[in-house]
């Protein structure tokens, strides 16, 4: 056993025990605390990008954001209640932070960690071995999602992942937080709010909100592209560089402010790149619509974590074919296409057999002297078919 090939393996005994296994084979391999999930899909999209990506470096940016994953069961491990500020009520499910790749065309989901709140509705905990790769994702569902952000991007930096900017919302948008990408060696695109934040300008600390009204909505200019009015101003910031703020002008009283850790750029380009954030959120939807992401009815956290990784994996298939095809649009088309082929293919596989099947109980009515031959013709037409239709 241990001197045959990989290839003798799947093709032997070993594949088929595999296909005929049940499914609390599978069942106890998703609520493993020992595969290295995370690990894999880096893997996978580590090869995907040497193969595929042909962007260049302006291009390619890295996108951060949270998103609530609903859950309905209270015993599940470490579920609890968040806030969801779109419906402004408190859910029951995961905080689920994700980093992704994107290069102007096609996004590459990278990493994902789960996060819980104090709000548990049961204190179900697994115990297992404390050097055990689920003991460290639970360990990660008690960390800030902020110092979680720089890890995630740590891994990406050192998996050799390039971008020019990483873009992220207001929610992460903090000095320390910016100053820690900076150092990774990754620039930053992010939505400003309007906090206590201070901002050095010609020898004077200002909040982002005196810097427009003393500031940048005297300094106010078309930019046709967006059909806005818009500025820049280039500020400090205590543990940062040198970096741009541009104001932008929806109406006579809302404003928007974006910040881009490269005095340099220009207007448009800001808004430009920050645009590219929405690839994440068409992700999230997708993945929660056609590939079952809160589907998951296992109640530990590692199933959570499996099931998330193989509908990462699934999106990152759809991708590539994508690629390989040459098509350039959303997934939700090319996965309807693909689910509309294979029930075609799987009904005219049991139709097929179905005729096998009676080919065969109905031999006997045959007379005796058809060929044998032509009779296994028969048969070998109806096994192939399904295997043509393809």
């Amino acid at each position: 056993m241990i001197k045959e090939s990989l290839t003798a393996l799947w093709s032997g005994k070993y594949f088929t025990r595999l296909l005929e296994a049940r499914k609390d084979t599978y069942y106890r391999f998703l609520n493993c605390e020992y595969f290295t999930w995370r690990k894999l899909v880096t893997l996978i999209v580590s090869r995907m990008l040497a193969r595929l990506d042909t962007a260049e470096f302006a291009q390619k940016v890295l996108i951060a954001d949270d998103t609530l994953l609903h859950k309905t069961g209270k015993e599940m491990e470490l579920v609890s209640y968040h806030f969801d500020h779109t419906t402004k009520r408190s859910h029951l499910g995961y905080q689920m932070l994700q980093v992704g790749y994107h290069n102007g065309m096609d996004f590459y989901p990278v990493e994902v960690s789960f996060h819980t709140s104090k709000r548990r509705p049961n204190g179900n905990s697994k115990k297992m071995d404390r050097r055990s790769n689920g003991w460290k994702r639970r360990r990660e569902a008690f960390e800030k999602k902020t110092n979680m952000l720089i890890h995630m991007l740590k891994r990406c930096w050192q998996t050799d992942i390039d971008a020019r900017f990483v873009l992220f919302d207001s929610w992460f948008a903090y000095n320390t937080i910016i100053a820690q990408i900076l150092d990774i060696g990754y620039g930053v695109i992010c939505r400003l709010k309007r906090s206590r934040e201070r901002y050095l300008y010609k020898g004077r600390q200002l909040t982002l909100s005196q810097l427009w009204h003393e500031v940048a909505r005297h300094e106010l200019r078309c930019i046709d592209s967006w059909q806005v009015r818009a500025t820049k101003i280039t500020v400090s910031l205590p543990r940062s560089q040198d970096v741009a703020i541009v104001f932008v002008r929806w109406s006579k009283k809302q404003w928007r402010a974006f910040l881009c850790t490269e005095p340099e750029i220009e207007i448009p380009e800001i808004p430009d790149y920050y645009s590219r954030r929405w690839a994440i959120e068409v992700y999230s939807r997708d993945c929660k619509q056609l590939l079952g992401l809160e589907k998951c009815q296992g109640q530990t956290l590692d199933a959570l974590v499996a099931w998330t990784s193989i509908v990462m994996i699934r999106y990152l298939i759809l991708v590539h074919i994508l690629a390989k095809r040459q098509i350039r649009g959303p997934l939700g088309p090319l996965f309807k296409d693909l689910a509309y082929e294979h029930l075609q293919i799987a009904f005219i596989k049991s139709f097929c057999d179905r005729l096998k099947n009676i080919a065969m109980l109905s031999s006997q009515l045959f007379s005796s002297d058809t060929d044998i031959d032509h009779f296994f013709y028969l048969l070998d037409i109806l096994e192939n078919t399904p295997i043509n239709s393809i």
